[in-house]
């Protein structure tokens, strides 16, 4: 995709004025977000405390985070991480690295440094790549579950994400779907994983009913993606 590019200048206005260690785990975290979850971060166009808490349940939900962990606590510890020079990719397995964040001595005086916001965009690289893990996909796919996520809540809730992920479905074809770069044929596949998934969610539930939920989350993806 195309926007995954200059991730870390489309964020430079929002995460300007900290300390160069948190500034350098910021940038890892816009690299691997990508240029449209951070410029749709730096415009305003998502409420991070809002994915954060999506994620967050995602996470928990799936095991991978403890029921007291959210991005925010967890990004807090791998901002103050990095700048010790410990990252995922020193590790081996990435369970290594969780459990190295887990019994990471936090400063309270660094934590004070970095904000909410900054906490949860770190957390969210975090939460992403464990995803990646344990999904076997490749580096920077997840993040496409945060751009979903940050365009419309109410539809990509953390159990429809759950389904989705569950089901092998490709993330970022959703979003191409969403933001309306697809041709009619790969739109309406999509579309029908959609209905499929959520029928498998809520047997009974009338397809006609999924549809339509999926178009006017499209409707409202589309003004905030475009």
């Amino acid at each position: 995709m195309g926007w995954f590019s200059n991730a870390c200048s489309s964020v430079g206005s929002f995460f300007s004025d900290v300390g160069s260690a948190i500034s350098s785990g910021l940038s890892s975290a816009a690299s691997w977000c990508g240029g449209k979850f951070s410029t749709l971060v730096n415009v305003g166009k998502v409420a991070l405390d809002t994915v954060g808490d999506i994620a967050g349940n995602l996470l928990q939900d799936l095991g991978i985070f403890g029921k007291q962990e959210t991005p925010e606590n967890i990004g807090d510890r791998a901002l103050q991480a990095d700048a010790q020079g410990i990252f995922p990719d020193t590790f081996d397995d990435f369970s290594d690295y969780m459990e190295k964040l887990r019994n990471f001595e936090l400063d309270p005086e660094q934590s004070k440094v970095s904000t909410v916001d900054q906490k949860i965009f770190k957390g969210l690289e975090v939460a992403g790549r464990a995803l990646e893990d344990k999904f076997n996909a490749p580096t920077g796919n997840m993040a496409n579950v945060w751009v979903l996520a940050g365009t419309n809540p109410d539809y990509f809730t953390s159990e429809r994400f759950q389904s989705i992920l569950n089901s092998g479905m490709d993330v970022a074809s959703i979003v191409d779907y969403f933001e309306g770069t697809l041709g009619g044929g790969e739109a309406l596949e999509v579309e029908d994983q959609l209905v499929n998934i959520d029928r498998q969610a809520n047997p009974g539930k009338d397809d006609r009913v999924s549809r339509e939920e999926i178009y006017t989350a499209a409707e409202s993806a589309k003004n905030i993606l475009n």
